[in-house]
């Protein structure tokens, strides 16, 4: 069972050497670098790094932005290492990403975007209920949407 675990001095390393395979990389950004653009958007409190951690292993990087005005989570990256892929862990990811959408007392969409190309993501992201949204040119993305009744019905 993975948990979620904020970015600190404790694990920071860990993610920064997490890797995709080569035919991946065009889909995710390095973690260091969204870790740096986690630190550019600092001051608005709305970006969260995690590390995403089975047993003592880290297996991979979660990026979650809470929009708080617009009322929107969003998966904003996601990646586990090659070397644990395959095992379940964007699954449960995902999984508790939605878990703690449908807990949440603010927000009232959550969405999710992969690269065009990223297949995987698109698969897994509708198989566990999220439903096409649109295309974004600009970022060559495709955005889905997750709505959960209980969320839209708790923050009326």
């Amino acid at each position: 069972m993975i948990e979620l675990l904020p970015i600190d001095e404790n694990n920071f390393e860990a993610v920064i050497k997490l890797d995709l395979h080569e035919h991946q990389r065009k889909f995710v950004a390095p973690n260091v670098h969204s870790l740096a653009e986690c630190y550019l958007y600092r001051k608005n409190e709305d970006v969260f790094p995690y590390a995403i951690q089975d047993g003592e292993t880290i297996v991979g990087f979660l990026l979650l932005d809470l929009d708080f005005e617009e009322k929107e989570m969003m998966i904003w990256r996601m990646m586990i290492d090659k070397q644990y892929q395959g095992k379940g862990y964007g699954r449960q990811t995902v999984q508790a990403v939605i878990e703690r959408f449908k807990n949440d007392t603010v927000h009232t969409l959550l969405i999710a975007d992969y690269v065009k190309g990223n297949e995987a993501m698109g698969s897994l992201l509708r198989d566990l209920g999220f439903k096409d949204d649109s295309f974004n040119d600009e970022f060559n993305e495709y955005v889905l949407h997750f709505i959960s009744e209980q969320n839209q019905n708790n923050k009326k």
